[in-house]
């Protein structure tokens, strides 16, 4: 994907980040966290006539999966997530989703691990498992662009919350310190709610990593 290009749509009752990665020429596109509106996902691709490759999620609460199975419905993509977050994806109560009334369970199609390399044309993803918010929490980094993909482990100026399951707030610390703060000061972060930010930016002003 070398004529890169970055879309936000913020969707749902929490107003949850979901990403979309395109390249201009291959019109191919990646969908980060769809959220709960897979109409509004799906109406930006043909909008701008993008074929969707791949639904990437950086965990699995309510809030960012429940509109999975519209688009892969309609797209027939296949749904990445880590290895790790496999059984809060597939249990209502553990995702959250029960506590609104929507119960939902989700088995994603391919299962990552920490470090691993996905490569979508020229687009190349590497997967950083960060527990602490959920046990399979993962964020993605695209060195090329100089670009995390943060979900609810890292914020601009706060972290993810850690008292729902498989939450840990010992270990989301200890994560983003391990294998966040080793990135660039220059690598800007988008996270799954809120404002973008940069590495360098919450190494000096997040209290819960400085």
């Amino acid at each position: 994907m070398s004529n890169f290009k970055l879309k936000t749509l913020v969707l749902g009752s929490v107003q949850t980040n979901c990403y979309i990665i395109s390249d201009d020429v291959s019109k191919e596109a990646i969908v980060f966290d769809i959220g709960d509106h897979a109409d509004k996902v799906l109406g930006y691709l043909l909008e701008n006539d993008l074929t969707c490759k791949a639904i990437i999620l950086t965990h699995g609460h309510f809030d960012h999966i429940l509109g999975v199975d519209d688009l892969v419905n309609r797209t027939g993509v296949l749904v990445y997530a880590h290895e790790a977050e496999e059984e809060l994806l597939t249990d209502p109560e553990m995702n959250s989703s029960a506590r609104i009334r929507r119960p939902y369970s989700l088995k994603p199609d391919v299962l990552l691990k920490d470090n691993e390399e996905l490569n979508f044309g020229d687009l190349v993803i590497k997967v950083i498992h960060t527990p602490g918010h959920t046990k399979g929490g993962a964020c993605y980094y695209l060195p090329k662009q100089e670009i995390l993909i943060s979900g609810d482990t890292l914020f601009r100026e706060d972290i993810g919350r850690s008292d729902l399951p498989t939450g840990d707030g010992e270990e989301l610390v200890q994560s983003i310190k391990d294998k966040l703060m080793v990135l660039d000061n220059n690598v800007r972060v988008y996270p799954g709610h809120g404002a973008p930010t940069t590495i360098g930016h919450e190494r000096e002003y997040n209290i819960y990593i400085r």
